[in-house]
């Protein structure tokens, strides 16, 4: 009987190495979650001994089409397009996939994604599918659209594979509930502690900040924390400035509020390093992720291990894993109101509760990190390989 297995299952048995096929639609030196997760679980697997290829689109256009980076192989696929402005037209045809032994899927509905699929499932490669993240759509046209292209292209990637991994039970049930059938592993993100050495990123405040770190897109609602924050007064902000770091499409707006005369406690850095990244996650006062739809953002995770309490709206299920680990609060997703209260929250609660919140992170996030997970979708591969 099919099951969705909870975190904990290990290897029972050493294989030998394994040829392993990473695919991913963005990679290096785009930006954003999914190419942070894709890289990292690579520098896991190469530290294991197993030999690793990561397949993208040439999108940003990049200057080298293969190289090594971290001891991944990579390899940009140039397109001839971008529908929409998220899906690149791509060809594999004339690559070669006879020497992997196994293909990881990180995505369901690109042309990428399913051109890869097709060519491994003819091939006799098993496919292992991590299932990221839902996408919302606002307006009954893109709802509509949704719908078909999950009917007619997302199930039929995941009916090639093996094993999907799905990053929480949240989206495990949403799987099943869209009619996925086989075997779901609830298998999360993993993270990367912060760097020992740290920066201080140019422009950061001197006094006590809360913390937006992330891409400046409507997806992780942006728009929803500079809308919240300028509606606060002095009072309500109780001595504490807003620093936002990061790049995106609404960059722009970002900079526009940091440059008004009325926001002179609106701060922004623009993309940071590791090194600054780590300074900021251990000097915050607290970290506010507003976002519209979420996986499983490693920035959450690593903002629980640094201490930071935690505002999260409340999306995919994530209210819930807040809360059961208790390192911060949730609120309403798309509500410049509720994020509004839930940074007075933050600015406002006592140091028994922040002291509270900080020790439950750090001890919540510490079955996340990289290592641990790694071991988790290491044993999915052997057990795909062995079906």
């Amino acid at each position: 009987m099919d099951t969705i297995e909870d975190i904990g299952r290990r290897p029972e048995y050493v294989t030998s190495p394994l040829n392993i096929l990473l695919v991913h639609v963005w990679f290096w030196p785009h930006v954003g979650g999914g190419d942070r997760h894709v890289e990292l679980l690579g520098r896991e697997l190469v530290a294991k001994g197993h030999k690793v290829t990561v397949w993208c689109a040439d999108v940003p256009e990049h200057n080298e089409k293969e190289f090594s980076r971290h001891g991944i192989s990579v390899v940009r696929i140039p397109a001839t397009s971008v529908l929409g402005g998220v899906d690149p037209v791509v060809s594999v045809k004339n690559l070669d996939m006879s020497d992997f032994d196994i293909v990881h899927l990180h995505d369901t509905l690109p042309i990428l994604i399913r051109k890869t699929a097709l060519k491994a499932s003819k091939m006799g490669i098993p496919i292992v599918t991590t299932y990221h993240n839902d996408y919302v759509k606002s307006t009954f046209i893109g709802r509509l659209i949704k719908r078909i292209r999950w009917s007619l292209q997302g199930k039929r990637t995941l009916t090639s594979s093996q094993i999907i991994i799905a990053l929480r039970p949240y989206f495990g049930d949403l799987l099943r509930s869209k009619g996925a059938r086989g075997e779901i592993r609830i298998i999360p993100t993993g993270f990367e502690p912060p760097q020992d050495s740290r920066k201080r990123p140019e422009g950061a405040p001197e006094g006590p900040f809360l913390l937006y770190l992330s891409r400046l897109t409507e997806q992780k609602g942006v728009d929803i924390l500079l809308n919240a924050w300028g509606s606060m007064d002095d009072i309500e902000r109780n001595g504490l400035a807003m620093v936002v770091a990061g790049t995106g499409p609404l960059e722009q707006d970002v900079i526009d509020a940091s440059n008004s005369p009325s926001e002179s406690d609106l701060y922004h850095l623009g993309l940071v390093d590791e090194e600054e990244k780590s300074w900021l996650l251990e000097n915050a006062s607290g970290l506010v992720l507003p976002s519209r739809f979420e996986g499983l953002p490693a920035v959450l995770l690593e903002g629980a291990w640094a201490g930071l309490p935690v505002a999260m709206a409340d999306v995919n299920g994530l209210g819930d894993f807040v809360k059961e680990g208790g390192f911060g609060i949730t609120f309403e997703p798309d509500s410049v109101m509720q994020c509004k209260l839930a940074m007075l929250r933050l600015s406002l609660a006592e140091d028994k509760l922040r002291n509270s919140w900080s020790k439950n992170g750090r001890n919540f996030a510490e079955k996340y990190l990289w290592p641990k997970v790694a071991d988790e979708i290491e044993a999915a591969y052997n057990d795909a390989v062995n079906k």
